[in-house]
């Protein structure tokens, strides 16, 4: 009888989603004096402490949600800001997985989350995903 119960209690055990892995505290990332976070952009969700933008940044646009983050931008240039994350997101920790120079787009990923940023004109936009 106790075998049996060990082993209905092994069976019934409550299964766990797959979380993305916590985000660094902002002691481990290095984000560049120019930068500013996602949290000091005042936006609550992605990995908050080690994504950064360019401190000069101008949002237009914003979705906040805990299944996606997109920002888009008026300023800096597209250029600009592509340069700054091509500095920026290997030294917050982030793999940049490709980076095509004449389209100013780059994706990446870090932290359990995915990431692309792209521009166009005077326009552009960074998309985060677990």
């Amino acid at each position: 009888m106790l075998a049996l119960v060990a082993l209905l209690g092994g069976c019934s055990a409550p299964v766990r989603p797959e979380l993305p892995a916590a985000a660094p505290t902002s002691a481990s990332v290095r984000v560049p004096s120019d930068g500013a976070t996602l949290r000091d952009l005042g936006v609550s969700n992605g990995p908050v402490t080690a994504f950064s933008l360019p401190r000069t940044v101008l949002i237009s646009t914003s979705v906040d949600q805990p299944n996606g983050v997109t920002l888009v931008l008026s300023r800096p240039s597209p250029d600009a800001v592509a340069g700054y994350l091509r500095r920026a997101l290997p030294q917050a920790g982030f793999e940049v997985t490709g980076d095509n120079q004449a389209t100013a787009t780059l994706t990446f990923t870090g932290y359990g989350w995915h990431g692309s940023f792209t521009g166009t004109g005077d326009s552009s936009a960074v998309i985060l995903r677990p």
